[in-house]
């Protein structure tokens, strides 16, 4: 059973009071236990030692984050009778002899405070959770999704997989017309609106497989963190994705055509397999079946996992009755034709045009948020104009990136004037998409001639009055490798400039 307890809103109110004053929020915390962020913050599991305690937020950490037993009375002298009672009464922590202990544990996250399950071996007997555990929204999987979710304001959202309902919260905070969050346990459901109602947000909460509760409905944002760590045999709802770990995602990709709307985005953190002569942008877009074409792709990569050596080290572990499973999953591994595994997140928006749509994969960095995605997806759009969109190109003004590094190599030469001569080099480029471009020293002078005050037409005239260029060059020749750059960031224009870099 889970232990939390719906109480008035008036509880809940005066529990974010309580946490607020105490300072336990992301900056709070981080400074307190010396780390960068929320997500460096590192879970104890079962810490059976009682803590000893400074102040207000050394019991908050203790109870909520350590997993530690605090005394009665230290726990009293920090957050005060009501405070404890109050958190006693939602079912967040209960008596244990002369101590206190944390039912759940509870987080700030940025605006919102979350609770899930305790890790293994730290509940309170009769309180653990078992295969249907709530995930903590804390890890570094999860903030590789929170980073680049589409803004909710004003959109009909829905979180699928939703554990927390972290993803569908965010969105009711930044006014989503309507939040829906939808996980298969009951137990998320529940811990689902258990948060909804600790930060005073609108959410409604369902419980079922992927779509079957939003039958008929519609959406402008799909959003996803379903379970993708390959399984032979599913041992936690919250983690095992099948035998090639793409099951749920695999189903939430295929039925998305049915549940959102013309220009709406799927949003989807996953593994995806690369297999023999079938790149993962190329196996997202099979996934979408007949409805590919409506939809424009693109593939964040957030990382390239070594499943074999994952299969040599749970072998390793395994027990004896483990082993044939394992070897199975390896076996269908090795008949799929599986090269690697990619980490991803999946971006798919429908486009609405009368065009065929694009798939594009890139790299994502820790500076990628959803404006460096939508600037990408609006790039990728507009080169779909084909010749129509060189033509506008040649009128805009390039700017070489001001995030660009270069990076010449040189050949020695040895002649009478022994000297160091440039044979080529490398522009690397982090923002607003991760790339690297292969130069020699002619074009690094041309890109450093692209300060702005020229448009692409105005410099081809030049390079041709030069004779640095053929004087019957087409001019959509001239733009074919040009557009890439700007595709690339590596040049800027006011067409399309970049977005303003997130914070």
């Amino acid at each position: 059973m889970i232990p939390l307890r719906f109480s008035t809103d008036a509880d809940f109110g005066a529990v974010r009071a309580l946490l607020a004053a105490h300072d336990f929020t992301d900056s709070g915390l981080c400074a307190r236990m010396g780390v960068a962020s929320i997500y460096d913050v590192q879970i104890r599991g079962a810490a059976h030692t009682v803590a000893t305690s400074a102040d207000g937020l050394d019991v908050l950490r203790q109870l909520f984050i350590d997993c530690a037993p605090v005394e009665d009375a230290v726990a009293v002298a920090h957050l005060g009778t009501d405070g404890v009672a109050l958190l006693a009464r939602l079912g967040l922590l209960i008596h244990d002899g002369g101590t206190m202990r944390a039912t759940m544990l509870l987080y700030p996250n940025g605006s919102l405070y979350l609770v899930s399950d305790l890790p293994p071996g730290a509940a309170p007997a009769g309180d653990g959770a078992g295969a249907d555990a709530v995930y903590p929204a804390l890890t570094s999987s999860v903030r590789v999704f929170l980073s680049t979710l589409p803004h909710g304001d004003g959109a009909r959202y829905l979180e699928l997989c939703s554990g927390t309902g972290v993803a569908a919260l965010l969105a009711a905070q930044q006014g989503a017309a309507r939040a829906v969050a939808v996980d298969i346990t009951e137990r998320s459901t529940r811990v689902a609106e258990f948060n909804a109602r600790l930060n005073a947000v609108a959410l409604d909460a369902r419980q079922g497989d992927l779509y079957d509760p939003v039958a008929g409905e519609q959406f402008d944002c799909i959003v996803a963190h379903p379970p993708y760590v390959p399984a032979a045999a599913q041992q936690f709802i919250f983690r095992d994705g099948g035998a090639d770990g793409e099951q749920i995602s695999r189903a939430i990709v295929a039925r998305a055509p049915e549940f959102l709307a013309v220009g709406g985005i799927l949003h989807v953190t996953c593994l995806v397999t690369a297999r023999r002569n079938a790149p993962p942008r190329q196996r997202v877009r099979e996934m979408l079946g007949d409805a590919a074409d409506a939809f424009d792709v693109a593939l964040l990569e957030n990382g390239v996992s070594d499943q074999y050596a994952h299969f040599v080290k749970q072998l390793v572990a395994a027990s004896p009755e483990e082993v044939p499973g394992m070897l199975s999953q390896l076996r269908l591994f090795n008949s799929l034709q599986v090269e690697r595994v990619e980490l991803v997140t999946i971006v798919a928006r429908r486009h609405g045009e009368a065009r065929p749509g694009f798939a594009v994969a890139t790299p994502r960095n820790a500076d990628t948020r959803w404006p460096e995605v939508a600037w990408l997806l609006q790039m990728h759009a507009f080169l779909m104009l084909g010749d129509r969109a060189l033509d506008r190109l040649l009128e805009a003004r390039p700017r070489l990136s001001p995030h660009v590094q270069l990076d010449l190599s040189y050949r020695f030469v040895p002649a009478d004037d022994e000297r160091w001569v440039p044979s080529g080099g490398m522009l690397t480029v982090p923002y607003p998409l991760v790339s690297k471009v292969s130069v020699d020293a002619g074009d690094a002078a041309f890109f450093a001639s692209c300060d702005g005050s020229r448009t692409f037409a105005q410099i081809m005239a030049q390079l041709q009055a030069e004779g640095k260029l053929p004087a019957d060059l087409a001019p959509r020749s001239y733009m074919t490798p040009l557009a890439s750059l700007v595709a690339l960031g590596v040049l800027e224009t006011d067409l399309l400039p970049f977005p303003r870099r997130s914070a």
